[in-house]
């Protein structure tokens, strides 16, 4: 006859084998795909805006281009510190917030769009 102790032992092992099982199958299902930021924020514009197909791909180029010139930026900076570089950077998202605005979205929502994105494109004031 099998003691308590050796029951409870396969108990356990049967239950372990069991969650481990079930745990990788559950997490294969949960993976989501990773936008970068420039991709979650175009997403976000084109669901927030209904924008339609044309309009979704004149989003996608003039993000694209936007990000290429970020990484061209950062990559010219990098090894110099971080505030001589936010002039540009402002420069630049004032820049392309001006074309998402002008080129991008319908004129029925651009003032809507300005409003939303107040400051998000323009440097905050440094404190002194």
């Amino acid at each position: 006859m099998i003691g308590a102790r050796s029951w409870i032992l396969l108990f356990g092992g049967v239950s372990f084998l069991t969650g481990a099982a079930a745990g990788s199958l559950s997490g294969r299902d949960a993976e989501a795909p990773v936008l970068d930021p420039l991709q979650a924020y175009g997403a976000r514009l084109q669901e927030s805006y209904a924008l339609g197909p044309e309009r979704a791909d004149a989003l996608r180029v003039v993000l694209a281009s936007y990000g290429e010139e970020l990484e061209r930026v950062r990559s010219r900076h990098l090894p110099s510190y971080h505030a001589s570089m936010e002039p540009e950077l402002a420069a630049l998202g004032e820049r392309y917030g001006a074309m998402i605005r002008d080129k991008v979205l319908p004129p029925a929502v651009r003032r809507r769009f300005v409003l939303e994105s107040e400051g998000l494109f323009t440097p905050e004031p440094q404190a002194r």
